[in-house]
């Protein structure tokens, strides 16, 4: 008597194959896979943005870029919005931060302007050298062109960052002026002028730079 044949089908042979196959490919995953310890994982990660160590390591280079490229203010002030067009950069909408420079005398000051008659800034025109919380980090952080918002991860990031530009520029360079000496006396600043902000005739100027001329 002959033993039947056993007609296996493709489908059949197929489910009872896949288990063996997947189990094979786990495997396979499993020997080619690197488990890392916590410690492993921490040193992989990107290190956490540090606006303030990022600031504090910057701003001399942005304040030499300021002052490099810094245009008399009265230039600037006899017509604001083609020296920002032709010396300035971005600073929001209508805006551009231009590095500028003037010696002027010092007709007003306390803890937060310090406010001078320039030669040249047209009659009546009020220009102040902010020494407060008017200190303005965003103008730092726009007025050499260099620093873009594509450089941070986040808009969170890019705002710290001026922000704490805004410490580092109170704690060297306005947090050192004795205000209360200057009044009647030349001084001259290199700073930050933002076009559209303010009064008209207002210059109000964020420094990277200021001293009584000797």
């Amino acid at each position: 008597m002959s033993t039947p044949t056993v007609n296996r089908s493709p489908q059949r042979l197929l489910r009872l194959l896949w288990p063996v196959g997947l189990g094979l490919l786990l495997v396979a995953m499993a020997l080619d896979t690197k488990f890392l310890s916590p410690d492993e994982l921490s040193a992989s990660s990107p290190a956490a943005f540090d606006a303030a160590t990022s600031a504090a390591d910057e701003f001399p280079k942005i304040a030499g870029e300021i002052e490099a490229n810094a245009v008399e203010l009265s230039e600037v002030a006899a017509d604001p919005a083609a020296a920002g067009e032709k010396y300035g950069h971005e600073a929001g909408t209508d805006k551009h931060a231009i590095p500028v420079r003037f010696t002027g005398e010092v007709t007003e000051a306390d803890a937060e302007f310090v406010t001078l008659e320039v030669p040249g800034v047209p009659e009546g025109s009020v220009v102040r050298v902010a020494l407060g919380q008017a200190v303005n980090g965003t103008a730092l952080r726009a007025a050499p062109g260099t620093i873009a918002f594509s450089d941070f991860q986040n808009q969170t990031d890019y705002q710290q960052f001026a922000n704490e530009l805004k410490k580092v520029a109170l704690e060297q360079v306005t947090g050192k002026v004795d205000a209360k000496s200057m009044t009647g006396s030349e001084v001259s600043a290199v700073g930050v002028y933002v076009t559209n902000t303010g009064p008209e005739d207002s210059f109000l100027i964020t420094p990277v730079k200021i001293e009584a001329v000797s």
